[in-house]
């Protein structure tokens, strides 16, 4: 019986090493992991706020080349870029880049409405289901991604509440006088 009592342990040690070695491979691969979607995040704010400032630069170059016949890209069908964007995107129809800008302005417009109205930290969950819904079919991504965007630019502000995550409108010195 002391064999099989001895067979046991060492099965018993040999998982138990095992467990071990996995528990930290994944802890180690869960820290990369995290550390990568910090990187990915900011790039993700940095490219927003790029495309928000300078728009789609094959659409910039498009304008250049048109302009000696005095039309624009977003009346020219075929033109570079349109077929690499999102169906949301490119189903505007003939207005090119101007309705979905107009779009994200009405996310915008509509959270900081919300932000400037509420006393008190609200998470992403609260921001999405106050708003109307014409903004709520963008999406509760676009509204998160807005928020975040806002938070970039020092608008809004973060704070983590255990695994839950609240916003607060920054006031600026004209929202203070008012």
């Amino acid at each position: 019986m002391s064999a099989e009592a001895d067979a046991l342990e060492s099965l018993s040690d040999v998982y138990t090493h095992r467990v071990r070695d996995d528990l930290e491979r994944v802890e180690a691969e869960i820290v990369r992991t995290e550390a990568r979607l910090r990187a990915l995040r900011a790039d993700h704010v940095l490219l927003s706020r790029i495309w928000e400032n300078l728009g789609d630069p094959t659409e910039a170059t498009s304008a250049v080349a048109a302009a000696p016949r005095g039309r624009s890209s977003e009346s020219e069908p075929g033109t570079s870029g349109t077929t690499r964007r999102p169906p949301a995107r490119s189903s505007s129809a003939g207005t090119g880049r101007r309705a979905p800008a107009a779009k994200r302005g009405s996310v915008r417009d509509a959270v900081l409405t919300y932000l400037r109205a509420s006393e008190q930290p609200v998470s992403v969950n609260d921001i999405f289901a106050a708003l109307p819904a014409k903004v709520q079919a963008s999406g509760k991504v676009v509204v998160r991604n807005t928020v975040e965007a806002l938070v970039a630019k020092g608008t809004v502000v973060r704070a983590r509440e255990g695994k839950s995550v609240r916003y607060t409108l920054v006031p600026t010195s004209t929202e203070a006088d008012v």
